[in-house]
């Protein structure tokens, strides 16, 4: 054989090979956008010496890295995080404005993703459907109909249409974080129901049934398996040295667990947390994950033709230890140690399943979280429990004698004050006046720094970073008449375990990291926001922003 006919044989033999080749080609076939539920931007640096070259590594090292990346609003909660993240905007847009908040017209409380038009879909299909009874009830009700914007994958959807269209699928443990990124026009969102099924399930918002490719998965039985594995300490002891003490009195236990120690029988702890619910506060909920991903790559045949797909995946076990243990915990340095092999195997499994250099990531988190007040207070820091205690009764009787009696109060929530509008319009005053005198009383309470009306709150925007913040989480007709913010280090929650939701950096600053075809190796030390994320993918993918994006391209970060 000649070498022409030799080489026109290796030919052939390539273009018939299955696998993935490497790409230079600044247009990725797969775009995952990765969020890491409460993970603070220092975790990066303070738990480096204990990842592994393949996973963040990789992406820090290979990538670009935005170090004072924020989010430019309050509250920073996990609903609003993951909607502004894919929006490419603020709560102030966007609408999604907490995971819950509260309607004065039906004076009731809305969840962000909730759609009672909808239905749980599992393995055996529509959720009481046919005179089944309901096994997921609202779990299973969920959609994006609360999101006033489109989002990244929406825009993708509407560049590309007919054969070519890109897939767009979400997948979380929570449902929230699975709905939001995904956007409206998505081809399906999944999210982990535990109980005794351990399965991803969806809602009829998307389909009537679930793919088969799901069905195999939930068929596989692998939350029994993680469940079997139990919970300890990937590396030796003294790998933990800086963080606290596993046995310390500001961690919460799993309900009957008598102490917050390694190791965890999760097995034992089934019963009193969920069933296989127990999942979702450990690595193994963020095993299965990438273990569904990787189904969903294969079984939706994801970067493999036509225009760039969209995966976005949310790690939600990072929070649920966060809020248990807070960010000093061993386990909360586990977990995060073991995320990062996660990723790793998840980073090598993409470049067999796409080929290196044929698919794009980013990593980011929905919001940070602060230090545990009691642990704080014990190193004579400035940190306490605030307690809303009679605020609403007292409001109710300074307001009476000021201005007549009336039913003044509707609701406080998520800091912000409803209050009647009825009783406000009746009133001889303005509303502005009324607003302002229920921002001084508030004040007086301990542990509120500040308060400010709506009226105001436009004009001390401008001159006051923190209440910049409150703004752009502000949307008129659904937060309330008056915002008030906690000093720092404060937090109305149980004395063990952490949470976030204030306009300060601890909840703000987050990691931003870019990776992949089209991606500038660098970093900067520039102020970005979360609201960037979104206008800097639409420009690589040369897709539209979002419908509602405010944000700015980091065109440091993409190759000229």
């Amino acid at each position: 054989m000649g070498l022409f006919s030799l080489l026109l044989l290796a030919s052939l033999v390539s273009s018939d090979s299955p696998n993935p080749q490497t790409s230079d080609s600044p247009s990725p076939k797969l775009l995952v956008g990765i969020t890491i539920d409460q993970m603070r931007a220092d975790f990066l640096t303070r738990f480096e010496d204990h990842f592994t070259d393949g996973g963040f590594k990789r992406i820090m090292n290979g990538g670009f890295t935005c170090y004072d990346h924020h989010y430019g609003y309050a509250p920073t909660f996990t609903g609003p995080g993951h909607a502004s993240i894919y929006t490419g905007t603020t709560p102030s847009v966007h609408g999604i404005i907490a995971n819950d908040w509260f309607v004065r017209d039906k004076d009731t409380t809305v969840y962000c993703a909730s759609d009672p038009r909808a239905r749980g879909i599992g393995n055996d299909g529509i959720d009481g459907l046919d005179g089944r009874p309901l096994v997921f009830n609202k779990a299973g009700q969920m959609s994006p109909t609360h999101l006033l914007s489109n989002t990244i994958g929406d825009e993708m959807k509407l560049a590309t249409m007919g054969k070519d269209a890109p897939k767009v699928i979400g997948i979380s443990i929570k449902d929230r974080g699975a709905i939001l990124p995904a956007g409206h026009s998505a081809d399906g969102a999944y999210w982990f129901y535990g109980q005794n099924f351990g399965h991803f399930i969806s809602s009829t918002h998307y389909f009537r049934m679930l793919p088969q490719w799901v069905i195999d998965f939930n068929n596989e039985g692998r939350a029994e398996q993680l469940c079997n594995d139990g919970w300890d300490r990937l590396l030796r002891e003294r790998a933990y040295s800086k963080c606290s003490p596993d046995n310390n009195p500001f961690e919460g236990s799993f309900r009957g667990e008598i102490r917050p120690t390694f190791p965890y029988d999760l097995n034992a702890l089934k019963a009193a947390n969920g069933g296989y619910d127990v999942l979702k506060a450990t690595p193994g909920g963020n095993t299965i994950l990438v273990d569904f991903a990787l189904a969903a790559i294969e079984g939706e045949n994801l970067g493999r033709d036509g225009a760039c797909d969209l995966l976005t995946m949310s790690f939600s076990a990072t929070d649920y230890v966060g809020h248990r243990c807070g960010p000093h915990a061993q386990e909360t340095m586990d977990m995060y140690v073991r995320l990062d092999r996660e990723l790793e195997r998840f980073f090598n499994e993409l470049d067999d399943l796409v080929g290196d250099g044929n698919w794009t990531v980013f990593i980011t988190s929905d919001h940070g979280a602060a230090a545990v007040p009691s642990q704080a207070q014990s190193q004579d820091m400035p940190a306490d429990y605030w307690t809303p205690g009679n605020l609403q009764d007292r409001l109710e009787v300074e307001l009476d004698v000021k201005f007549g009696p009336k039913d003044w109060v509707q609701n406080i929530s998520n800091n912000n004050i409803y209050l009647n509008k009825e009783s406000v319009r009746s009133s001889a005053p303005f509303e502005d006046v009324i607003q302002r005198y229920v921002s001084a009383l508030c004040v007086e309470e301990e542990g509120i720094l500040m308060a400010c009306g709506a009226y105001d709150l436009t004009s001390r925007a401008t001159v006051d970073p923190i209440l910049k913040n409150m703004y752009n989480g502000y949307l008129q007709g659904k937060n309330g008449d008056v915002v008030f913010v906690l000093n720092p280090g404060w937090m109305k929650y149980g004395r063990t375990g952490t949470t976030h939701g204030s306009p300060y950096t601890y909840d703000t600053h987050v990691p931003c990291l870019f990776y992949g075809a089209g991606i500038e190796a660098g970093s900067t030390h520039e102020r970005t926001f979360i609201r960037d994320i979104a206008p800097t993918i639409s420009t690589l993918l040369e897709v539209p922003y979002p419908n509602g994006c405010t944000g700015s391209p980091i065109h440091q970060a993409l190759k000229k």
